[in-house]
């Protein structure tokens, strides 16, 4: 009988610690497999370069297994999305900040709207519900004072990183009927203004956007980027003509639908703008 107790007790021990481990994500991580990645296979698709070499790096850690992710190229105006299991599911071209990546600007460009609100003078004031101007200027505020203010900053990029995507809603200033931004923080759960979202509706953002769809081919399901593309994004890499966001990640319809019902929860990584040392770990 003292042998029995002995080993229900063992087996009680074993399985809390393994109930444990596994709820800390340990257990996943003891029998993480690394897959074989053919990397001349997803050339021959058609996946740029940098963005293999991002991809492979996130397949071959097992920090991220089954989580969704999409891979940003805010260099070469490109994102990806790949489903749990590392499927590729969808790209498109992308508009994106005005700046390039600063290491010395990161923590502006990584502020909450909030953040950007209280650096030019406003607090939100619970009772009138809207925000006050606190420097005795009596001014009204305007979303178009902190755009003013981001433009002098420099900061209009989004910074090489690893992010998570937290929420999703509709928002009627972008193109997209349904769930049309996708809300980020930090990994460690701080708030940004930085945000994956539909195409702002400006008509040169929309003129801009369509010519960058015909380039690379309507085939949103599908790896290959054109060599038209990637000229056309090379000779305008210094301007701001697909350069022409505060740091936000403008996309088209076509992209959100294709990952609006698995965007939540998903990684996002965004690759450095530099020749090398690009990869995020």
């Amino acid at each position: 009988m003292r042998t029995v107790f002995l080993i229900l007790s063992v087996l009680v021990i074993t399985l809390v610690s393994f109930f444990t481990l596994k709820s800390s994500g340990i257990i996943n991580r003891i029998v993480f497999i690394e897959p074989v990645i053919n990397k001349d296979s997803l050339i021959k698709e058609g996946m740029p370069e940098r963005m293999t070499n991002q991809y492979i790096s996130i397949r071959k850690s097992p920090l991220y297994q089954n989580k969704s992710f999409f891979i940003a190229d805010t260099r070469e105006n490109l994102i990806y999305f790949f489903d749990k299991e590392g499927n590729f599911v969808a790209k498109s071209p992308t508009i994106d900040g005005f700046d390039k990546q600063n290491p010395k600007k990161i923590d502006e460009a990584l502020k909450s709207w909030y953040d950007h609100v209280h650096d030019i003078g406003f607090e939100w004031d619970k009772s009138k519900k809207q925000y006050i101007d606190v420097t005795g200027k009596r001014r009204i505020y305007s979303d178009a004072l902190v755009y003013s203010h981001l433009g002098k900053t420099g900061a209009r990029f989004f910074p090489k990183g690893v992010y998570k995507v937290v929420r999703k809603y509709h928002y009627k200033g972008f193109v997209g009927n349904g769930d049309n931004t996708y809300d980020i923080n930090s990994m460690d759960g701080k708030n940004m203004a930085l945000a994956i979202h539909g195409l702002y509706q400006s008509q040169y953002r929309i003129t801009n956007m369509n010519h960058l769809i015909s380039l690379i081919g309507g085939n949103f399901d599908k790896m290959k980027v054109t060599k038209s593309f990637e000229k056309t994004i090379s000779a305008n890499i210094n301007n701001g003509v697909y350069n022409n966001s505060f740091g936000c990640i403008n996309v088209p319809e076509k992209f959100l639908n294709m990952t609006e019902n698995m965007a939540v929860n998903s990684i996002l990584f965004v690759l450095g703008e530099s020749e090398t040392d690009y990869i995020v770990k």
